[in-house]
This record gives C-alpha cells, structure tokens and sequence, in this order.
C-alpha cells in the first residue's frame, strides 16, 4: 500500500492543510477582528433599518388599500363611468368632485402621499388632489411624471403591483395605480423627500446618513452627497453588511428592501469610531501564531498515539487473517473504542472460522443424504425380492397377481425415476404409498393391511418425495415379526387436532384405540367402508371420545393452521425403549449407519429444507405398536431461509 494513501500521512497533511490557514488568519488578524466589529455594529443598525422600512412599508401599505376600498366600494367610480358613457356633463362633473371630496378629506387627515389622482383611459383626462408642494415648477414637473406613468399603463404594468420609483426634474418619488375595472386608474404620489423626514432621527454617528437606493443599487436620495458622489456607489441590498469608501472614508454600510417597492433603504455608518478599541486585541493576537504551532504539534503527537497505533494494530491483525493465519487475535486495548472494536474483531474472527467449518461439513452431509437418498430411492433388495415373487407367481400360473405385482411395481419405479423437484402434492406420495403397500401385501399374503386417509384439503399441499415410505419399510421390517394376527399400517394425512387415520379391517378399533389429552378421554376410530377387490382396507373414519359420543374433525376454515401432519401408525411390537429414547432426544440423527439410513434421511432433509418449521415426533402406542408424527408447515410457508430458501436435498436428474 502507497505511504501516500494511509491514514498517518493524510493525518499530516490535513493538519497542515488546517495550520496554514489558521496561521494565515492568524497574521491578520486585523481583518477578522474588524470583521467582528463590523458584525455586531451591523446588527444592531439591521433591526433598526429593518424598522424604519417596515414602518414606510405599513404606510404605503395603508394607502393602497385606501385605493383598493375606493376603486371597489365608491359608487362615484361605477358613476364616473356611467356619466361619460350618457354624455351627462354636469353629472360626470359632480361625480368627479365627489370622489376628489373623498380623497382630498384622506389626503388631508390619514394620508403620508404627496397627492393622490384619478386617470380616465379612454379620455386620456387626470384630475388629482392638492399637490403639497411650494414651487410652480415642482408641481407642474410632479404633474407631468405622474401623467407619464398613466399614459403608457397597462394592464400588466408594474406600476399596479408595487410602488415603483419614478423621477421629476433631478428628484425621485413613488407611484401606484389601481385599476378600478371601469376604465379608470386611481394613483397615489409620494415624494422620496417626505419619506425620507423620519429617518433624520436615526442616530448613525458623526458624518453617518440614510440614503435610498433603486433595485439596481444606485443612489436615488442621499442628502449630504452630491449627484457625482452618489453616483459612484452602489449598495447591495441581498448583503448583511457592505464596507464603501467615500470621501476617502470608509463606511460600514447596513440595507434592508423595502416591502412591496423596488427600492431599498440603507443606513452608512463611518467606521473610523468603530476600530479605535482594537489596538491591545492586535498585540494579543500576534502572539496566538506560535501558541497555535506548538498546541497543533502536541495534537499530532497525542492523536498518533491514541488513534494511529491502534489503527494500525488493528490493520496488521486484518492482513495476518487474510493470510489465513485463524488463531491470531489482538490484544486489548487501552481505550474504550478501541477495546470493543478488538473485541469484536477477536468474536468476528472465531465466528468466521467456526462458520467455515460448519458450513464445509454440512455442504459434506448434504452430499452424503444425496447419495443415500438414491440408496433409498433405489433398493436393490427390494427390486429382487419383487422379482421372486413375480417369479413364484409365474410358477402357479396366478396371472391375475402377476399382472397386479408388475402393474404395482411400474407405478413404484415411475414414481422414483420421475422425481426432479425438492417437492411433489401429497396425493402423488400417497398413491406411491399405496403401491408400494400393494407390493408388500403380495410379497405377504394374507398378513398385511393398511389404510391411508387423506383431509380433500391437503391433497395439494406440497411435501418433500419419499418421506413416509423409509418408516413404512422399518415398520416391516422391524415390527412385523409374522404376527398371528394381520399387521396393519395407518397413514393418515390432516391438519393438527384432525382425526387420526385407522387402519384394516376387523378390531380396528381395538387396534387402534389410545389415549387422547390430558383428561384421560380416549379416542378411536370407527369404520364406515370395507375392502376393495385387491385386499386393501378403505377405512375413512371419525373420532369418538371415550364415552361413545361423536367427535367432528377439526377442520380450521379460517386458515389460523399453519402446518399439518402426516401420521404412521402400525399395530406391531414397537420402538424398543431404548431407540425410542435416541429418536426423541435426536442422538439418533447425529450419526448415519446402515440400519437406520431411511429415518436419518428423512431428519436432515427436513432440517435442510424447513430448518425449525418441522419437525419428528416418535411414540409408542399404548395398544401396542409405534406412531410416527411428521409436521409440515403448509405450502412450505417456512421453509429454511438460513441456506437461502432451502437445500434442494432431494432432486435428482436421471437425464
């Protein structure tokens, strides 16, 4: 790794990068500190600016909404109209003078304008109140501008939106019009001059004044500054503060806009009073330069010690577990963070190798219930033992038998050889079921019988292939014994707290009664069919409790169940309490032999394939035999998401 890219060097360079601007500002410190100043002197003028400008505003404000109620609510105006449209003259004239009564009694007690008009557009004809000035001159010039404006008004001008600065000879005033709606404009004229009388109270300091400014920023009205001075400068209102020079003077410079004009009023403070206390806070600030260097040296040293070497501790323990060295651990450290992360580290890294470990033996186990899977699938012995008897059968000329052994045995092996998927219907299970119980039957005359029950609702839901028949061949296997009595075998296929599934003709209630919950009530099974032609029991049956009464089948309609059951039952010698114990506490499964392959299949496939959504449950009978529960979530609802949806343990491709 580059010594440019690590985490000291950029260390180094960010300090350096922060130390020569600190120091930079540090060295002029005059500027930073005249900053300062001129932030708290322009704060304290902002609000009082601000002030001045909202009181202007609520004035204008006030007489455009004299303006506005005059223009909407005045009759005169609709009258004014209605006169000129009939020709009356006198009408018209008394109209006129009507609305000059209601605006002169305004102008003269609540109005700050200078005067106030009305403008017909269609007779190009002004009529105003009194202009409040001295001068001929000056009134006819403010007559002139304010005809100007409403001349070349239109409907989309400016001018009937906000006040809008205009000028007269070398003065600026402001403007606005209302459009009455009838052909008329009403207006208000107000001088920059009249404005500008309250503002002689601000007390801005010696040689300091107000000024207003256009919205392009030049000076429109500055009292102690001539026409050249004022327009040299240029003011920026969207700015806290501003630093001017005039008169070879500098000024701190303090603006607001004015609401609703396109002017803005600012305030020009000089700064000379503003710096003379800053002389002991340079000399100060001189010497922060040196301090500042050795402070940042001390942060370097003990940043280096408490973050950089640790780092790097913990970056070497990273590069020794790449290497594959899984023993190596840090060490703990003296900070807090860094204890945890070490901690962590340490834990992550056990995990890791753990983990591996794990993961490598399963990926062996699954390989390993593959191949036994196609042990199961395909039984030699089975395969030979239904041949021989095909052949004794072909011995005595029993076609009949012949042709159902051979018609059993196509389904069986159809079954196996078309298996492609980790899950297949239940239905299709259970007819496998029952050819492979069709075999066994003529393999053993007269001395098996089985039943196989299945809820109409569940003959859909999907199980993985092959699951009953390994308890099905150990029942045969190992609790046959040539009974005197037929051995019967069970399945039955239902929700949890369904009716069980009985078995064979003849005592199968006896056979197959056992105790039901904790109350002691017993639950049995009673017949409702026969046999069919080829021997085999079509029990379906309901459950009655211990003293006769029926029982409905639990049958859950609003799909509160979430798994079902498939059950194996037989009426033979057992498990022996022994095994018994290593199946229920699952010692059982910890390792594969031969004489229990099928069961230990079974148990990982539906560990691979469903994690803790299913599981096995193993009992005896108290009549006499074993009973196998197998619990399937419903549709695989919770299928293994640990080993991302499910180990296909089961599939197998024959091409």
């Amino acid at each position: 790794m580059s010594s440019k890219r690590s985490l000291r060097f950029k260390l180094a360079i960010g300090f350096g990068l922060l130390s020569v601007p600190l120091l930079f500002i540090l060295i002029y410190n005059n500027l930073a500190a005249t900053s300062v100043v001129r932030e708290q002197v322009a704060e304290s003028n902002k609000n009082m600016v601000t002030l001045y400008s909202n009181q202007i505003q609520t004035s204008l404000s006030r007489e455009t909404n004299f303006l506005y109620n005059l223009a909407m609510d005045d009759p005169n105006i609709l009258a004014l109209s209605d006169t000129r449209k009939s020709n009356d003259r006198i009408e018209y004239e008394l109209a006129k003078n009507r609305i000059l009564i209601s605006l002169s009694r305004y102008h003269r007690y609540d109005s700050s304008v200078d005067v106030q008009f009305v403008y017909s557009t269609e007779t190009k004809e002004m009529f105003n109140t009194v202009i409040r000035t001295l001068y001929l001159e000056e009134m006819d010039l403010i007559k002139q501008s304010i005809y100007d404006v409403v001349s070349k008004a239109k409907p989309d001008s400016p001018y009937l939106r906000e006040w809008k600065l205009v000028s007269y000879g070398d003065k600026h005033a402001l403007i606005r019009l209302v459009d009455s709606g009838y052909g008329y404009y009403l207006g208000a004229f107000v001088k920059l001059e009249s404005l500008s009388v309250p503002l002689e109270l601000i007390q801005l300091g010696q040689n300091g004044f107000s000024a207003f400014s256009d919205s392009g920023g030049s000076l429109v009205l500055a009292s102690p500054l001539t026409r050249s001075e004022a327009g040299s400068l240029r003011v920026a209102p969207e700015r806290d503060y501003q630093t001017l020079n005039l008169k070879q003077e500098d000024y701190l410079v303090v603006s607001n806009r004015v609401k609703d004009t396109d002017m803005t009023l600012s305030a020009f403070i000089p700064e000379q009073r503003l710096l003379q206390k800053l002389s002991k806070y340079r000399t100060y600030i001189s010497l922060m330069p040196f301090l500042a260097g050795f402070l940042l040296l001390l942060c370097v040293l003990y940043l280096n010690h408490v973050i950089i070497k640790p780092m790097h501790t913990l970056i070497r323990g990273m590069r020794t577990i790449k290497r594959g060295d899984w023993k190596y651990r840090l060490s703990p450290a003296r900070s807090t963070e860094f204890a945890i992360i070490n901690e962590t580290f340490n834990d992550m890294v056990q995990e890791i190798e753990e983990l591996k470990i794990n993961v490598y033996e399963e990926q062996i186990r699954v390989h390993k219930a593959e191949l036994k899977q196609l042990q199961l699938q395909i039984n030699p012995h089975f395969l030979l033992n239904s041949i021989n008897v095909v052949y004794s059968l072909a011995q005595i000329r029993n076609f009949g038998l012949i042709q159902s052994m051979c018609l059993n045995l196509v389904k069986y092996f159809r079954f196996t050889t078309r298996i492609s998927g980790s899950l297949v219907a239940v239905g299709e299970e259970m007819e496998h079921m029952d050819s492979y119980l069709r075999i066994q039957q003529l393999r053993f005359p007269g001395k098996i019988d089985f039943d196989i029950d299945i809820d109409e609702e569940l003959e859909q839901q999907q199980l993985p292939p092959l699951l009953v028949q390994p308890f099905i061949e150990n029942a045969v296997k190992h609790g046959f014994d040539f009974m005197d009595e037929p051995f019967r075998i069970g399945i039955s296929v239902h929700y949890p707290g369904g009716a069980a599934a009985g078995a064979g003709e003849g005592g199968i209630r006896e056979i197959f009664k056992e105790s039901g919950g904790a109350d002691g009530n017993e639950i049995g099974f009673e017949e409702r069919a026969g046999t069919d032609g080829g021997g085999r029991s079509t029990v379906r049956s309901a459950a009655t409790n211990g003293d006769g009464r029926s029982m409905e089948r639990m049958m859950p309609t609003d799909g509160s169940s979430r798994s079902f059951q498939v059950v194996v039952e037989d009426n033979g010698s057992g498990f022996p309490e022994e095994v018994l114990k290593e199946l229920q506490s699952g010692r059982r499964f910890e390792a594969s032999g031969d004489e229990h392959l099928g069961i230990w299949n079974v148990h990982h496939r539906l560990k691979l394939l469903y994690g803790s959504s299913a599981s096995l449950q193993f009992s005896n009978r108290e009549a006499g035999g074993a009973r196998i529960v197998i619990v399937l979530p419903l549709d695989g609802a919770h299928r293994n998401q640990s080993n991302g949806g499910g180990i296909d343990v089961s599939r197998v491709d024959r091409g």
